[in-house]
């Protein structure tokens, strides 16, 4: 007998042992991660199409690329904002994205300490407007254009309707379920200035049927300054969670994938 085909015989002996024993051979073993996806408010973060609540979005895709061949398997759930509030206060293996100051107080969270990507806020108004908007004192007996349950930091205090907590009032606000509406209730001069994060209106100026040039965009960070994003996580995860995802971070930013990602969405 050859020594190739002895080998053979011993590999087919312990698969078919492995079948006999446990019905396969031990897989890697994996562990869910649960991914609460929201649903059109905040593409382009998180892009769900039908049958497919990973279909895209700048957040959806680093997820992607920082657990990719990994033993760690994300299993998302699409769901509207109230009910994820709910879910990120009871689960103990939940990941998103976000701030120290975007979190409601009763929700127990950990960041990464890595930045993924900037947060920068600016006011959109229509092209034909001469609103200069560089302090909150030049929104004084303005409309601006909110979405729902979205907190401004810097703006907040100034609101009629802040998402939490009270405002002065001097700043008149109208909401928006989401920022195509956002954007349509400016198109239709229900509002002096929308503000958002830039990527977002620029990503939903489409949806909302206007052209780049019908809007002037104004860095709004004298009003609600940036901040940087963070990868978050339930403080439950253990040790070595925590220690995969800050060295996978490491690496995507020193090779350039934060980066790459980010530019595919800065031109959509």
């Amino acid at each position: 007998m050859t020594s190739r085909c002895f080998l053979s015989r011993i590999a087919l002996f312990i698969g078919s042992f492995c079948l006999l024993a446990f019905g396969s051979c031990p897989a890697r073993a994996e562990t869910p991660v649960s991914y609460f996806v929201l649903a059109q408010t905040v593409e382009p973060l998180m892009i769900v199409r039908d049958g497919d609540p990973m279909a895209g979005g700048l957040f959806t895709d680093i997820l992607k690329k920082l657990f990719e061949n990994s033993e760690y398997v994300i299993e998302p759930t699409v769901m509207p904002w109230q009910r994820m509030k709910k879910e990120l206060r009871r689960s103990n293996n939940w990941v998103s994205y976000g701030f120290r100051e975007g979190f409601e107080n009763d929700i127990p969270f950990e960041l990464a300490s890595i930045p993924i990507f900037p947060f920068d806020h600016v006011a959109a108004t229509l092209a034909d407007s001469q609103l200069s908007v560089k302090k909150p004192e030049d929104l004084f007996g303005r409309t601006v254009i909110l979405v729902e349950n979205f907190h401004y930091p810097g703006l907040d205090k100034y609101l009629t309707n802040p998402a939490a907590g009270g405002g002065s009032g001097q700043v008149e606000s109208v909401r928006a379920f989401d920022i195509k509406g956002t954007l349509e209730m400016l198109k239709h001069r229900r509002g002096d200035v929308v503000f958002d994060w830039g990527l977002r209106l620029i990503h939903n100026l489409p949806a909302a049927n206007m052209e780049r040039s019908e809007v002037r965009f104004q860095d709004a960070s004298g009003i609600i300054p940036t901040r940087n994003m963070y990868f978050a996580y339930s403080p439950n995860w253990p040790d070595s969670f925590k220690q995969f995802v800050h060295q996978r971070l490491k690496l995507l930013k020193a090779d350039g994938t934060l980066d790459t990602i980010l530019q595919e969405y800065a031109g959509s």
